[in-house]
């Protein structure tokens, strides 16, 4: 027995209409098979031009980690309105376009390096197509913010799984948090078009706030899930 399964079953899943294996964890979550990461070569090299446009206008432009971790170390060094945004999903050159209904969740595997305040925290935002009728902004119709509560404690250097909407089965010892306060603005009909799926940090962040991130992914209708894991 591992830290994740107690017991395996089969159960009915709806999405798919069939059933599948399911599994109950130790704090007694049940977990189909569509809530486990995929394990695959699925990555991102920083230098890349895959990597430049994952990390796109993130001021300034992560590096590769001091301490030889895997993954990106974004740190703000300016005191302006500079932040972390990393695309983890564009809707551009897919031959399926997935909308607010097909998003079932995407987190951020990462570690939170120096932290000033709240701000500090990063957070996933999902943005809508925008139609040219009563858009939320200037690039997207509508938008959904999701952020942790105010009540969760940090440790410098800690590596942790932050995810919105259904938990993945992140098979690692890190410590979870959901970011479960929703906020959004637009329409936010589930007919809409998603546009992008990012990993944000505020632009009102204090300077010297870092951030560590190893991996992103995200989960559309449970057909489509992904851990990409950042490298450099």
């Amino acid at each position: 027995m591992n830290n994740h399964q107690h017991s395996i079953m089969f159960g009915y899943e709806p999405t798919s209409d069939i059933y599948q294996p399911v599994s109950i964890t130790d704090e007694g979550e049940i977990m189909t098979s569509t809530s486990k990461l995929p394990d695959n070569n699925d990555k991102v090299k920083l230098t890349s031009a895959d990597g430049i446009a994952l990390y796109a206008d993130t001021l300034p432009a992560p590096q590769s980690d001091t301490n030889e971790r895997t993954g990106w170390l974004w740190e703000k060094v300016v005191a302006d309105a500079t932040k972390l945004n990393y695309y983890m999903y564009g809707s551009v050159g897919s031959s399926h376009q997935y909308t607010l209904a097909d998003f079932k969740g995407a987190f951020g595997t990462l570690s939170v390096d120096n932290w000033q305040n709240s701000s500090s925290v990063p957070f996933i935002v999902v943005y809508s197509k925008p139609t040219s009728q009563n858009d939320a902004g200037t690039f997207y119709h509508s938008k959904r913010v999701y952020t942790a509560p105010a009540f969760n404690r940090y440790v410098i250097g800690e590596q942790l799984n932050l995810y919105a909407g259904t938990k993945p089965d992140f098979n690692n010892n890190n410590r979870s948090i959901e970011l479960s306060t929703v906020t959004t603005s637009g329409d936010n009909l589930d007919t809409e078009e998603i546009l992008y799926i990012t990993l944000h940090t505020d632009s009102a962040s204090l300077i010297g706030t870092r951030i560590f991130v190893s991996s992103v992914g995200y989960n559309l209708n449970n057909e489509i899930v992904r851990d990409i894991k950042l490298v450099s």
